[in-house]
C-alpha cells in the first residue's frame, strides 16, 4: 500500500460529501466502491484540517505517506490500495501533523488480485481448477488465449460477491493445441485489450514429447507473469 503525492483534478460533485473547512474534519474517496483489487489507484482527499499544512496517512495504523494541505485546510492524492492475499477491510486515516486532534478515517474493503490455476502442467485438454478473486465490477470471468495474431476468448464463468469471487472447473486449450508459447490473459472482459484491467496474466507453453516412434505426448506448462 502507498500513497502518491499528486495534484489531481476532480469534479465538485465528488467531494459533496465532505464537510466544509469550517465543519469537522472528513476524508474521502473518489470513486466509491463495495470492493477495491489490490493495485486499484484512487483519489484520496479530506478537509477540515490545518490551512497550508500537512497530514500523515495511515493504512490500518502504519504510516504511508504525506499530504500537504491547501490554504482551506483541503487536500488530495493518489492513493494506491493493496493486500497481498484474500480480503480484508482495511482503515485508511488522515491525521493533522500540526493537531493530531485533527483526525478523519474511513473503511475500504480491498481484494488481492489473483488467479490460480491447477494443474499447472499436463495435457492441453484437461479440465483446470481456476480460484480468482479482485475482478471487482465485472459480471464474468474470461481467459484471452493469445499465439501471434491468432485470439481466443474463453468464458471462465459468473463472478460472485462484490470482490469478484470465482471457483471453477474449466478447459482453456483443446488436446489439439499447436505446440508453441501462449499468453493467457484473465479478466472481466469478453473481447481481449492489452489495456484492459485489473488482469492477470500468464505464459503457456504448449510442447509434444516423443513417446515412441510414431506416439508423441502432449503437455504445457503455466507461469505467472508480473
Amino acid at each position: 500500500m502507498k500513497i502518491r503525492l499528486a495534484i489531481v483534478s476532480v469534479t465538485a460533485a465528488a467531494w459533496l460529501a465532505l464537510p466544509s473547512a469550517a465543519a469537522a474534519t472528513g476524508v474521502l474517496v473518489n470513486p466509491q466502491k463495495p470492493c477495491y483489487y489490490s493495485g486499484q489507484k484512487v483519489t484520496f482527499g479530506g478537509n477540515g484540517f490545518s490551512p497550508n499544512g500537512s497530514v500523515k496517512v495511515t493504512s490500518d495504523g502504519a504510516q504511508i505517506g504525506i499530504l500537504s494541505t491547501d490554504v482551506n485546510g483541503v487536500f488530495n492524492g493518489i492513493l494506491t490500495v493493496g493486500q497481498p492475499k484474500g480480503q480484508k477491510t482495511k482503515a485508511y486515516a488522515a491525521t493533522d501533523l500540526a493537531n493530531p486532534a485533527l483526525t478523519a478515517s474511513l473503511n475500504l474493503t480491498v481484494s488481492a488480485l489473483d488467479v490460480n490455476v491447477r494443474p499447472r502442467s499436463g495435457r492441453p485438454g484437461r479440465r483446470l481448477r481456476i480460484n480468482a478473486r479482485g475482478f471487482v465490477g465485472s459480471r464474468n470471468l474470461y481467459a484471452h488465449v493469445l499465439r501471434g495474431h491468432t485470439r481466443r476468448n474463453v468464458r471462465i464463468g459468473r463472478l460472485k460477491g462484490d470482490c469478484g469471487l470465482l471457483k471453477k472447473r474449466k478447459r482453456v486449450f483443446s488436446n489439439g493445441a499447436r505446440s508453441g508459447t501462449y499468453t493467457v490473459q484473465f479478466d472481466g472482459k469478453r473481447h481481449y485489450s492489452r489495456k484492459t484491467k485489473p488482469r492477470v496474466r500468464f505464459r503457456v507453453f504448449v510442447f509434444r514429447r516423443l513417446k515412441s516412434s510414431s506416439v508423441s505426448a502432449a503437455g504445457t506448462s503455466w507461469v505467472r507473469l508480473p
